[in-house]
């Protein structure tokens, strides 16, 4: 469920051009960095800021079209004075020019909109051209990790991975069990497993 309009948010992300960007440039340093990561619609922000403290040496970037949840996101990194992350408030399919010439170490889709209706599919993230463009910015043996609670988004991405090039499946569990090693939690995740709800996890690797 997205949240409701936050007049606040788009004065706030201005006023903090440190951390949100408006366009990417692949020369800047920040970029070029490794390891780099990008998640691809980051909600209210828990996930992005808790791997950013699970791998402080990182350098990560975050999509989020929604200025209001964006916002929000913003808010929790500021007040964590957390340097290794930058936000755009961009969709991916806009932004994708800019990020082309990157290379990503890890690439995260966290509970991304599963559009549950045939004729939408579409617009999910994980329609195999628009995976395929999401795989292609990933170093080789970069990593690709999905994470949904649906349904009818969990085997669709499954039956559009195999029509993905220089992919391969690494790890596929229908429930997924949480390690905090390893993993963080987005406040989607979290809701859903409060609910008893089996989390699907997919991790792809560049070949």
């Amino acid at each position: 469920m997205r949240g409701r309009h936050k007049s606040w948010a788009k004065p706030f992300l201005e006023s903090h051009p440190e951390l949100v960007v408006e366009k990417v440039f692949p020369e800047d340093p920040f970029y070029t960095h490794a390891p780099l990561y990008l998640e691809i619609g980051i909600g209210k922000g828990d996930f992005i800021l808790g791997f950013s403290a699970l791998d402080p040496n990182g350098h990560f970037l975050g999509l989020e079209r929604d200025v209001s949840i964006m916002g929000m996101a913003a808010k929790k990194i500021v007040e964590a004075e957390r340097n290794n992350v930058r936000l755009c408030a961009e969709d991916f399919d806009d932004l994708y020019e800019g990020l082309a010439s990157l290379k990503f170490d890890v690439i995260f889709l966290n509970f991304s909109d599963p559009w549950p209706k045939k004729r939408h599919e579409k617009r999910r993230l994980t329609f195999a051209p628009r995976l395929q463009k999401i795989a292609d910015l990933l170093k080789e043996g970069g990593e690709l990790r999905i994470k949904t609670d649906n349904d009818i988004l969990y085997p669709f991405t499954l039956e559009q991975i195999e029509l993905l090039k220089g992919m391969k499946i690494m790890e596929n569990e229908a429930d997924y069990a949480f390690d905090e090693t390893k993993d963080c939690m987005s406040e989607y995740e979290r809701n859903f497993r409060a609910k008893g709800q089996p989390i699907h996890r997919i991790v792809l690797k560049k070949e």
